[in-house]
């Protein structure tokens, strides 16, 4: 009885000993071995029914039945778990030797993404980005941390397309033949990784784009607008624009990079040409990104990962569905240019700083922020580059508003050019400009930093960089380059300045996405991670793993990519499908649009001009006199209404074609309509209205 008794508290002291050393192993793994097979087979059962039975995750109303159904894949799940537990003790501890508090910590690394489960299924309900913005963040940077735990926890992941391989044991001509082949195989497939996105990214875009342009979403200001610039100039009429004051963009921004390209524009000359053009260019933003982060973090698999979390962002996403604008241009030849200066090849950093000085005349204010960060980086190496930077930056930017634009002000004034006091209106004290605004820093810092940092504000820098993991802020020199970027968007007063859905986060964005690599790096290698004695090579990867995760759960609920309530290309919701219809309204216009003659001038209301934009004469109804007129009446306010509505009772306009509110018309010879049996002999001599008192004021005023 005594030896019985013996033995089995032997058996529990050996039991005890080896719970204990599994938990100076790691107690975290304990809980994984239970919590990742219930969490990972808690929503099989669910995913297997119609989307309606999602609902009933978020309520909670299940019957016992549905419960007992949905339990089943738990206890399977549970018992796989086990029985694997069970097989490698068996195997590896007692005939291998292996501590089976070793083989319990490892798989329990491979249960650590399950841990995410809920918070993914919390995302999959909709509405969740409309009702709570904030809690959404909060789901997508919980995910971000748990699959980075994970990553930093697990193996190595594929050779191939790592760049900085060590093989151990293995002769040296076969690690120098074992390299070249990894070289070759790691360079082809990330390279058609990077490529495949780009294609992608153009393509979806370019589909979505041209699809909510024929909804009737887009607008002369600012889609036709643009198209008009590019037929303008691709006609030997740079920047010319017969839609804004002055006839000439030149009163607004000056972005010649548009005349480099209106050649093109020829190839078809219309504004789906320049949205198809938008989403190439922008989805091309991938390469620089790739260079950027392989330059750094010596690694192609992270690089192609970077890239997709650019090709994710719901900002870019934003800025290429906002229908087209110059500025949105930037963000790739910046990257460009940032990634010639940290790679140290300034040839290619010159001529990339050139091209992207040509997109907007506002551009060398960014990039004077990269000038002032090479005068401070470690070493000295770039101080005269940085100089250099900024000398060219202010003197193009002095150039630019002496000689070309239309007005000298930073913020723009005079009856010929369009001011932008309004942008930072709060800013600026009553009957003051840009000296006020500069006062208003100095004199009102509480007034600042509050007005900095309202709500909407903070969720704004939220959406930009919580994808990113907030590491631009944690970039050492290079968070320099941001500065410009925040009080662009920060100390404004205009809602859509910090709005993601908007093209003004390119004032922070192209900096953002180079200052990652950088900024990962140095974590990796920082006074934390030494402190937590963590492996570096193993937080790069955790953190490249995490931006990823948080951008795939962050743009599924703000994003283009997938259909949800938070998502807006400018002002209003993205068009996907057209309706019947919006096809019918579509293929109206398209057919109505033939009749119109060449050569004749024009007058648009809004939503039409995109669609008629590629002409020498057109402009805005009753910006001037015109021959033709195509118009959607719901756009007209009462006062031009009115008139419209008399034009037409005159004989003044003749209707050519119409399809409810949309009417094509040219004008005639102003003889009155038949409205009674009798009608009056018009006066001998009398002389048509002008056109533009008939129909209304520059729209523009």
């Amino acid at each position: 009885m005594g030896e019985k008794q013996g033995r089995a508290s032997s058996r529990i002291d050996a039991l005890l000993v080896s719970l204990s050393r599994l938990a100076k192993a790691g107690i975290s793994y304990l809980p994984l071995l239970l919590a990742g097979p219930v969490l990972g087979a808690s929503v099989y059962w669910f995913l297997l029914q119609p989307p309606a039975q999602l609902k009933l995750l978020d309520t909670n109303k299940l019957t016992l039945e549905q419960q007992l159904l949905a339990a089943r894949p738990v206890f399977v799940a549970v018992g796989v778990v086990a029985f694997v537990l069970l097989a490698a003790y068996i195997v590896l501890t007692k005939r291998r030797g292996i501590p089976f508090a070793t083989i319990a910590s490892k798989i329990g690394g491979y249960l650590t993404p399950f841990l995410a489960v809920p918070f993914v299924v919390a995302l999959m309900q909709a509405g969740l980005e409309k009702e709570s913005p904030k809690l959404t963040l909060f789901f997508g940077v919980v995910i971000a941390g748990i699959i980075g735990a994970a990553a930093y926890r697990i193996g190595r992941g594929p050779a191939a397309f790592t760049m900085d391989r060590s093989a151990e044991d293995v002769p040296s001509a076969d690690v120098e033949r074992r390299q070249r082949l990894f070289g070759r195989i790691g360079s082809i497939a990330a390279w058609a990784c990077v490529l495949g996105m780009w294609a992608a990214y153009g393509w979806f875009f370019t589909k979505l784009s041209i699809t909510n342009h024929h909804a009737m979403v887009t607008r002369t200001i600012d889609l036709g607008l643009y198209d008009n610039i590019f037929y303008q100039s691709a006609h030997g009429r740079p920047l010319d624009c017969t839609f804004i004051k002055a006839g000439t963009h030149l009163s607004a921004h000056f972005d010649p990079i548009l005349v480099i390209l209106s050649p093109l524009y020829r190839l078809y000359p219309r504004a789906e040409f320049i949205l198809g053009l938008q989403s190439v260019w922008i989805g091309s933003g991938v390469i620089p990104v790739f260079l950027l982060a392989r330059h750094h973090l010596k690694s192609r698999l992270q690089g192609v990962m970077l890239a997709a979390v650019y090709a994710l962002h719901p900002a870019i996403h934003g800025a290429n569905m906002y229908e087209f604008h110059s500025l949105s241009l930037a963000t790739v030849p910046v990257m460009w240019t940032l990634f010639a200066l940290q790679a140290g090849r300034l040839k290619l950093y010159w001529a990339m700083l050139a091209v992207s000085l040509l997109v907007r005349e506002d551009i060398p204010l960014m990039l004077s922020m990269v000038g002032v960060t090479c005068l401070i980086l470690p070493g000295g190496n770039l101080r005269k580059t940085g100089l250099a930077t900024i000398v060219i930056c202010a003197s193009y930017f002095v150039i630019v508003k002496a000689f070309f634009m239309t007005s000298a002000g930073v913020i723009m004034s005079g009856p010929e050019a369009y001011s932008y006091a309004y942008y930072y209106s709060e800013m600026i004290p009553p009957k003051s400009g840009m000296g006020g605004m500069v006062l208003t820093l100095i004199t009102n810092p509480s007034f600042v930093v509050r007005h900095a940092l309202e709500e909407a504000k903070l969720l704004y820098l939220a959406k930009l960089f919580l994808p990113l993991l907030l590491v631009p802020f944690a970039t050492r020199s290079w968070r320099l380059t941001l500065a410009y970027g925040l009080a662009f968007t920060l100390l404004a007063t205009r809602e859509a300045v910090f709005s993601p859905a908007f093209q003004y986060s390119t004032a922070l964005l192209p900096f953002a996405f180079a200052a990652v690599p950088i900024g990962i790096r140095q974590l990796s290698e920082g006074t934390l991670a030494r402190a937590y004695n963590l492996n570096a090579s193993r937080v790069q990867r955790g953190l490249v793993f995490a931006a990823l995760a948080g951008s795939m759960a962050i743009t599924y609920k703000f994003g283009a990519i997938v259909d949800n309530q938070a998502f807006k290309g400018g002002f209003s919701r993205v068009v996907r499908t057209l309706t019947p219809e919006q096809q019918a309204h579509y293929n109206w216009l398209e057919e109505t649009k033939t009749k119109i003659p060449p050569k004749v001038s024009l007058g648009v209301t809004n939503k039409m001009g995109p669609h008629v934009s590629n002409r020498k004469d057109v402009f805005l109804y009753g910006q001037k006199n015109v021959q033709w007129v195509l118009v959607d009446e719901k756009e007209l306010k009462k006062d031009r209404l009115k008139r419209h509505k008399q034009a037409i009772d005159q004989g003044k306009l003749e209707e050519v074609a119409r399809r409810g509110t949309y009417a094509l018309f040219k004008f005639g010879p102003g003889k009155p309509k038949v409205k009674e049996p009798i009608k009056p002999e018009p006066e001998e001599g009398a002389e048509d209205e002008d056109v533009t008192d008939v129909l209304g004021d520059d729209p523009h005023e």
